[in-house]
């Protein structure tokens, strides 16, 4: 599921937990949608954390990034009224410079839609500005799409509707959810980051970068707040000690290549996971 070249941001179910209400996990949401877009991240994974969650869980943290991902004048057709979307207004602007399509002028033009549901024989369901009611289209051989992904679409005729999905939009990240190790499986350097990792140093991040540049790219996995990795998996902070400092693989392991404390000499007792996100990727992404 890591793309080639690129960075893969993953994020938990339950990463809104300790938000008193719901304008205040909106406003932590479009943080973090805000740093996938700084840091040119291809897509954002919501891994599932059950036990973690609270009042809001995965649904919710997809609707939020996933309008967040979507460009501004798409929206609303794409995504409607919902209820998880009751606060958008307090989303910071991503100013991604968007290309959404062409208008239509006679000829074909171009459009984007959102993937609601994927059906059998390469068939999907797609929300688009082209009718009020989701469409069905024929996913091209050889691509794979996902339930929340944005796709282009080629329309021939708006009435009828004549329409063909062309690929996936060249600028921007996509919003999926899938399980934990899904996410890792690829060719990318995985990282796990928890304040129980290996420090990261000046000398170390020379090495991460090359190393990231021969795997095509970063997949990088965040904890929610006063629950971390570790905790998700099972494990206990002295169990990721103990194997990092032993260069062995953390088990139980859904794929990760490293743990890496990327804020070694924090002076909070917490560091949220927006936060985490800027300091992480801020480091990750340099170039040698």
């Amino acid at each position: 599921m890591r793309t080639e070249d690129g960075l893969t941001i993953c994020v938990p179910s339950s990463v809104v937990r300790e938000a008193e209400d719901d304008r205040e996990a909106t406003r932590k949401l479009g943080y973090v949608a805000r740093a996938a877009a700084v840091f040119r991240a291809d897509r954002l994974v919501v891994f599932p954390d059950g036990e973690g969650e609270r009042r809001r869980g995965g649904e919710y943290v997809r609707a939020v990034l996933g309008y967040a991902a979507t460009p501004p004048e798409l929206r609303k057709d794409l995504w409607g009224e919902r209820d998880e979307l009751r606060y958008v207004g307090v989303l910071p602007p991503l100013r991604v410079p968007w290309r959404t399509g062409s208008a239509p002028n006679g000829d074909e033009s171009t459009t984007q839609g959102l993937v609601t549901e994927v059906g059998p024989e390469g068939r999907v369901r797609v929300n688009s500005p082209l009718r009020e009611h989701p469409i069905s289209l024929l996913v091209p051989s050889g691509m794979e799409v996902e339930r929340g992904e944005r796709v282009t679409i080629r329309v021939s005729s708006r009435e009828p509707v004549r329409a063909r999905i062309t690929g996936k939009p060249e600028v921007g990240f996509q919003v999926v959810g899938a399980d934990l190790s899904e996410a890792l499986a690829g060719d990318g350097l995985a990282v796990a980051t928890s304040r129980h990792g290996e420090e990261l140093s000046v000398s170390r991040l020379g090495d991460l970068v090359a190393d990231a540049r021969e795997a095509d790219g970063y997949t990088v996995a965040f904890g929610a707040p006063e629950r971390g990795l570790p905790e998700m998996l099972g494990l206990s902070p002295e169990d990721v000690r103990a194997a990092v400092a032993d260069g062995r693989r953390v088990e139980p392991d859904p794929g990760f290549d490293l743990w890496l404390n990327t804020i070694p000499a924090q002076g909070s007792g917490v560091v949220r996971t927006e936060e985490a996100l800027f300091a992480t990727l801020g480091s990750l992404t340099l170039t040698e």
